[in-house]
């Protein structure tokens, strides 16, 4: 399941807002514009099932791997 704490954390980091990950995305070599009120939704985990290309595209906007957006279970 993607992490929306681990994805505001790595976009934090980076010094972007909700919006410029909506403006970043626009550009048409992603394929998929992610709004900024989908990704709060992620952020907050209200969305739980983003397609997979959106999760590759947020993966490359925020410099980290795909498996770092997804939360760990620990048994």
């Amino acid at each position: 399941m993607l992490d929306g704490n681990k994805i505001r954390e790595f976009r934090l980091n980076l010094g972007y807002t909700a919006k410029d990950i909506e403006v970043l995305t626009q550009d048409q070599k992603y394929g998929t514009c992610i709004s900024k009120s989908y990704l709060e939704e992620l952020e907050r985990g209200d969305k739980k099932n983003p397609s997979f290309q959106k999760v590759v595209v947020l993966a490359s906007i925020l410099g980290c791997k795909l498996d770092e957006l997804i939360t760990s279970y620990e048994h």
